[in-house]
């Protein structure tokens, strides 16, 4: 995440560096900017926070938001055999998949490591477009055989998310539709001032949302219209620095925060790949999206069924974590205490007794529990909720300044009984 005067970008508007591009919805964003707090994800510039993160967080829990998600990289597969290439890539069933359906699923390298996790839209019979992370050239070599074709559509598409309770109020208003029928994991076509959207029941909030893709030319008028419409149900842009803590929140693990994609392309977060945090599905609790039993081949298939008969060795927990020990470390080293909401991205380690053990992710202090929560990636023994652990607290600096107590508990860490269903 990153801070500074905001500096002259895209199309004259205020961004953070020439080298950075502006979304499709970037002169909305720019306009609604009260802070100097951008975001450089994947080549483009983003607010990080708008105004203070918990304002903003509270907008997605009680009323509506709306954010910009369209950094997320976005891989179409297109062609007579796509449905077979897509049933290939990922670990679900894809022969299931009709269109209009968005199904959350990882895709594995061959040695059962996750490449990466994300959304799969099915556009048209033989058009998919994955929303995850970079995966171009992973796809590319998986898809040599297949009659398709394999292409970055990033830029062609802005994604704004519109999350909370009151969402589908905003969304109703501005196109003068019924949305209550559309499921989650569903989308359908409608226009919002004229410009052709795909709405989509989504979202990263664990919240009632969602996700409007736009094509780059109407990207400021559908923000626009989004925003006016939304003002009567007290809409409020919300940074990617409370989407952040709303997703972990949520118990949505994060690409790069949480682990390492095994694929060769690049992250488009600014992390360093680490190879001891590639995980499996099972280790990431996402067991329930690897269909062994279905009838196509696909890739990892041999290592996942192996380690689905032995059991994960690993496993992603839950963590809180004691602040008063927190605040103590703090405060015996001479400093002042940090516990923020904001999301942290570096790695703490995770001892039991004198032996490091694992590590703790996405570690924040939580404005909606007031606990300081995060995920944990422990051997399977040590995974059992009420396990107690000793996490090696360091500052936001990397300095360690000593042990505190972390506890293994069930995640998600709010209700989600939310209409998400």
């Amino acid at each position: 995440m990153l801070m500074g005067e905001p500096m002259t970008g895209q199309d004259g508007h205020a961004g953070l560096a020439g080298a950075l591009r502006g979304t499709p919805f970037h002169r909305g964003t720019v306009a609604r900017m009260a802070s100097t707090w951008w975001f450089g994800w994947g080549g483009y510039v983003v607010p990080d926070v708008y105004t203070d993160p918990v304002s903003e967080l509270r907008a997605i829990r009680g009323a509506v938001s709306m954010n910009e998600m369209s950094p997320i990289p976005k891989i179409e597969v297109r062609g007579a055999e796509a449905a077979a290439c897509v049933d290939y890539l990922i670990t679900r069933d894809a022969s299931r998949m009709d269109v209009g359906q968005a199904w959350y699923t990882p895709w594995c390298t061959h040695d059962g490591k996750v490449v990466a996790d994300g959304i799969v839209f099915r556009f048209e019979p033989e058009r998919f477009v994955f929303s995850g992370d970079r995966c171009e050239t992973f796809f590319r070599k998986e898809a040599v055989g297949f009659d398709v074709e394999v292409a970055d559509v990033t830029d062609d598409h802005g994604i704004l998310a519109v999350q909370g309770p009151r969402s589908r109020d905003v969304l109703e208003a501005v196109t003068g539709e019924d949305w209550g029928s559309l499921r989650f994991s569903r989308f359908r076509a409608a226009e919002i001032d004229g410009v052709p959207v795909n709405v989509a029941r989504q979202g990263f909030t664990g919240e009632l949302g969602f996700e409007l893709w736009v094509e780059r030319s109407g990207g400021e008028r559908v923000w626009d219209a989004v925003a006016s419409a939304g003002a009567p149900f007290g809409i409020q842009p919300a940074g990617e620095y409370a989407i952040d803590i709303a997703r972990v929140e949520a118990g949505l693990i994060l690409i790069s925060a949480d682990y390492t994609g095994a694929g060769p392309d690049a992250p488009s977060a600014d992390t360093a790949v680490n190879p001891p945090d590639f995980v499996t599905p099972y280790e990431l609790g996402l067991g329930h999206c690897v269909k062994l039993d279905k009838a196509a081949d696909f890739i990892g298939r041999g290592a996942l069924a192996a380690e689905h008969r032995r059991g994960p060795s690993r496993r992603v927990v839950g963590l809180t974590f004691d602040v008063e020990d927190v605040v103590r470390l703090f405060l015996d080293a001479g400093l002042s205490p940090d516990v923020s909401p904001r999301v942290r991205w570096d790695h703490l380690r995770l001892r039991a007794g004198n032996d490091v053990v694992g590590r703790a992710s996405s570690v924040t202090w939580s404005p909606t529990t007031s606990r300081l929560i995060g995920f944990g990636l422990v051997p399977a023994e040590l995974s059992g909720p009420g396990t107690v652990l000793a996490v090696q607290w360091a500052d936001f600096w990397g300095r360690e300044l000593g042990e505190a107590a972390a506890e293994v508990c069930e995640y998600p860490f709010i209700d989600l009984d939310r209409e998400t269903g």
